[in-house]
């Protein structure tokens, strides 16, 4: 039987060790690391350096999406133990009914998806396989991604200017409404 203090310990002590491990590199599969550390993944994405992520209640679910959903040409993602899988087009409109959001508009990507499951949005931006990533990450209240939406590349693979631009507002337009309301 381990002992509540000792675990504390040994998870502060994890924290710490992935903090500097990640200060001095981003790049790299964020949930190896997760498993590697015994840590949930939202936990490792908390150990970027603070440039790297914004943060915001998962209350502004439906809001993030309605929005994703003009953007254009993106790469949607689910990553379970079992499967990474990967969508590129746009993401679907959708709209609330039976207690999901339902995608909507005959896209390639369908489904039903839970806005009550999800209790924190990231805006995460930070290399990936030499290149810069930058995509909007779905957390439910575990820590665990329910799944993740990146922004798309142009010809010369830089990420897209105009979804840059309306990520980096999205992001600090919802975390300077937290401000205020709180």
């Amino acid at each position: 039987m381990s002992h509540p203090q000792a675990d504390a310990t040994s998870r502060q002590g994890r924290l710490d060790a992935l903090r500097q491990q990640l200060a001095e590199s981003q790049d790299g599969m964020l949930e190896a690391l997760a498993v590697q550390h015994s840590l949930s993944l939202l936990e490792v994405v908390s150990c970027l350096p603070r440039h790297c992520w914004q943060r915001v209640s998962g209350e502004h679910f439906v809001e993030v999406l309605g929005e994703l959903a003009g953007w254009g040409a993106l790469t949607t993602i689910v990553h379970t133990p079992d499967v990474i899988l990967e969508y590129s087009g746009p993401f679907p409109e959708g709209k609330l009914g039976h207690g999901f959001y339902n995608l909507q508009g005959g896209h390639a990507l369908s489904g039903h998806l839970k806005p009550d499951r999800c209790a924190t949005i990231v805006f995460l931006r930070r290399p990936f396989m030499g290149l810069e990533t930058a995509s909007v990450q779905f957390f439910n209240e575990a820590g665990d991604a329910m799944f993740k939406v990146y922004l798309g590349r142009d010809e010369a693979r830089r990420l897209r200017a105009d979804q840059l631009e309306r990520f980096t507002a999205l992001g600090q337009r919802l975390a300077s409404a937290e401000a205020v309301g709180s």
